[in-house]
């Protein structure tokens, strides 16, 4: 495999056209008084940062890290150091994995106390096309994980559609375990998964793996919304999901939590609420976006309509990114990135405050000129915060304000 290792920032340019431009007067009658340098509009160089992976589908690093997790679909998670890939992968599970479908190893999570106990979780479809969810952890090597200390966290069984896995596994601000399920794939949700509180599937599901062992690899948090109801599964946080390929939570704001969950035929959502809020029901299948899409109920009073949607005239597949909170470009505080596998553009929302529901949180959207970088697959965030774009066509580029030194 060709890797390259340049980091150009010629690849592409991109613009707030304005949005952030301001510019003033001087005093009226006084011509000895200077007008102020309009302000420049934002350029966000995407920066490439490594080529030649083998369908990369996420990226990540734990706490205080100035390495790159890239995880590959194939079932190999790879560094990138210093602006370097790795020759060896960091873990190799390609045996375990199927990549029939949608399916694959799609992300991982380090534990918030990796650098004391060295534990990350993935998240993976196996050979028999179930989501499997399992602890792992590095050698002392810290470049190499244990290849056989594997502990199984949550297996759920998926029907025979080899699509709508979901994706993401994640730490909530809460330390809890999150993981986003598909509905179990076929068009319309053909089993009723998303709406059906006895299914794992079509949910944002919520665990605590704090102290997880074989005989017990999770416990239900406190709050959980189904804990204890008879025929409802404790670990379900939100409902009424499709494929929330992934989700993102905000450091700021009180704790936002945002999940950009993929559409049928005709909407792309995105559903925003306070991260402490759960059983919300995002309303699949009986709606798509704010559209019915199940006649016989859907006015049902108690679904929740996602903060923002768009239809398949400007898109057809979102992917869902991270709220901004680095440091290296302060004006993107607070703003929430999304792309669209189809077309590939670069969007960001202004979102202020919290709650849920149709514009929760939301001010504006801001369209930002990507050029032609193709299909976005997932983004990324680093240990600092900053983001990354990850291309169809296996490269990992990343946000980076114009003229900002290489590095």
């Amino acid at each position: 495999m060709q890797v390259n290792h340049t980091r150009s920032a010629a690849l592409l340019m991109v613009g707030l056209a304005g949005s952030l431009a301001g510019c003033g007067g001087g005093a009226p009658g006084n011509a000895d008084t200077p007008m102020p340098a309009p302000t420049p509009p934002l350029l966000l160089p995407a920066r490439q940062l490594v080529s030649g992976l083998d369908s990369p589908v996420f990226l990540t690093a734990p706490i205080g890290d100035p390495r790159q997790f890239v995880v590959e679909r194939a079932g190999r998670i790879r560094i990138v150091q210093n602006g370097a890939l790795l020759a060896l992968p960091f873990l190799d599970v390609s045996a375990r994995v199927s990549v029939a479908g949608e399916g694959g190893l799609l992300s991982m999570a380090f534990d918030p106390q990796f650098a004391a106990n060295g534990q990350f979780f993935i998240y993976y479809t196996d050979r028999a096309g179930d989501i499997v969810v399992e602890r792992r952890r590095v050698s002392p090597n810290p470049n190499l994980a244990d290849p056989v200390a594997a502990l199984g966290i949550i297996r759920i069984a998926h029907p025979g559609f080899s699509n709508h896995y979901g994706g993401l596994v994640a730490f909530g601000p809460d330390g809890y375990l999150y993981l986003g399920t598909g509905d179990g794939g076929g068009a319309g949700d053909p089993a009723g998964n998303a709406q059906n509180l006895a299914s794992l599937l079509g949910k944002l599901l919520r665990l605590d793996v704090g102290a997880a062992t074989a005989g017990a690899p999770y416990a239900i948090p406190p709050g959980n919304p189904f804990a204890g109801q008879a025929g409802r599964r404790a670990e379900i946080w939100t409902s009424g999901l499709r494929n929330p390929w992934r989700f993102a939570f905000d450091s700021g704001n009180g704790g936002n939590l945002a999940i950009a969950d993929v559409g049928q035929a005709s909407r792309e959502e995105v559903n925003l609420s306070q991260a402490t809020r759960g059983g919300l029901n995002y309303g699949w299948n009986i709606r798509e976006g704010t559209l019915c899409y199940n006649a016989a109920s859907c006015a049902d009073a108690t679904l929740t309509a996602p903060a923002f949607e768009y239809d398949h005239a400007a898109g057809c597949s979102i992917t869902g990114g991270y709220f901004y909170r680095g440091t290296a470009i302060p004006e993107l505080a607070g703003h929430y990135f999304y792309s669209d596998f189809c077309r590939g553009f670069l969007k960001s929302a202004v979102v202020a405050g919290a709650g849920a529901g149709a514009g929760a949180g939301v001010r504006e959207q801001i369209d930002w000129d990507i050029g032609k970088l193709g299909g976005i697959v997932s983004f990324g965030r680093d240990a600092d915060g900053e983001l990354y774009l990850i291309g169809a066509g296996g490269i990992v580029y990343k946000l980076v304000r114009a003229g900002a030194p290489a590095g």
